[in-house]
């Protein structure tokens, strides 16, 4: 992880380089137009949906099974511009779950009937506000909030309801919630590119629920080597848990770009916003990265389909191992225990969406 860190820091130079070149005045996928540049609010609302079913009743063998699924993504913006002020806000919803097949679920591993399974669940806030330097400068004293949870609990298994009575849901709304809050300096050259420095950054991790906070994470040997969430928890070295806490805090710097480009004669459109945290306290050198990408291409007026791309490292956070020769895809134990390491996590999401500004 340490050598993607130094890769990417290395080519950020050079992606910026590129970006303040690009002199076009564009907008943005949340439907940014040129009235951004005027004083007073912008606002505008995206929705996007994610909705399958099938049904087959008496099916032929090997015709398949009955799968039902729905969701989608919906955002909001706020945009304030007066004098040297400039205050962008935005909230997101991404949530999509599926079921598949119909009647009981096989007695050895759940009881009842199929129950509906989660494919997204994430609901973030951005707010950055900034004052000018000077009149005619592209500086900003600033100040920006990020938040990051989900908003229904979810199960072992991904399911929607505790299949396997455990008691206890893996994750749930501040269960856990990360955010982070710092101030610095924001330079802005051009409408469509921002770049903000921090060296004065706040990271919290918030656990609230008790068992969730307590939930460990083992070792090859037994051993617990840190939480599901990044609280922070300690073990007796017998694989007990001798004592959790239900917030982790780091202070550090951060790094925000936020570029959007017009392409294909404003056919499409692509969003970048990439956040870069390094922790000051505990291993500076592996920075955390949460970077969203979205290219979309709209269809008529107002209707676009996009495709949202998410690389996400947190040193503090475990993450399930992808193995597609596994039972569901992900890498397991010798007692069948989903396997947790630090690493990169990668999210690819279709969509149609609708676009208003107001």
């Amino acid at each position: 992880m340490k050598k993607l860190s130094l890769f990417l820091l290395a080519l950020l130079p050079i992606a910026l380089l590129a970006q303040m070149n690009d002199a076009d005045r564009i907008k943005s996928v949340q439907g940014a137009t040129d009235k951004e540049a005027a004083e007073g609010w912008t606002r505008g609302a995206g929705i996007g949906l994610d909705i399958g079913s099938l049904l087959l009743i008496n099916p032929r063998a090997g015709a398949g099974d009955n799968r039902i699924g729905f969701g989608g993504a919906a955002n909001y913006f706020a945009k304030y511009r007066m004098n040297k002020v400039a205050w962008d806000n935005i909230v997101s919803l991404n949530f999509s779950m599926q079921k598949i097949g119909a009647g009981l679920l096989n007695p050895l591993v759940g009881q009842g009937k199929i129950p509906y399974q989660k494919n997204i669940d994430e609901l973030r806030l951005n707010s950055k506000f900034g004052y000018k330097t000077a009149e005619e400068s592209k500086f900003y004293y600033a100040a920006d909030l990020a938040f990051l949870s989900q908003l229904t609990p979810t199960w072992s298994g991904n399911f929607m309801r505790d299949v396997f009575d455990t008691g206890t849901p893996v994750s749930k709304l501040f269960s856990p919630a990360t955010i982070n809050f710092s101030i610095g300096i924001d330079y802005k050259p051009q409408d469509n590119l921002s770049i903000y420095f921090s060296p004065i950054a706040l990271k919290t991790i918030l656990v609230l629920d008790d068992d969730i906070a307590a939930t460990p994470v083992f070792n090859g040997d037994g051993l617990i080597v840190g939480s599901l969430h990044g609280n922070p928890i300690e073990g007796d070295g017998m694989g007990n848990v001798q004592s959790f806490e239900n917030a982790f805090f780091a202070m550090g710097a951060a790094l925000r770009t936020t570029y959007t480009k017009k392409l294909l004669g404003d056919k499409m459109s692509w969003t970048s916003n990439m956040l870069l945290f390094s922790n000051y306290l505990d291993k500076p050198q592996n920075i955390d990265i949460d970077w969203t990408n979205e290219l979309a291409v709209t269809i008529i007026d107002g209707l676009q389909f996009s495709l949202t791309a998410n690389l996400f490292y947190d040193h503090d956070v475990f993450v399930q191992q992808t193995n597609f020769d596994e039972v569901g895809g992900i890498e397991r134990d010798a007692n069948g225990n989903p396997v947790l390491r630090r690493n990169v996590s990668l999210t690819f999401q279709p969509l149609l969406k609708y676009i208003k500004v107001f």
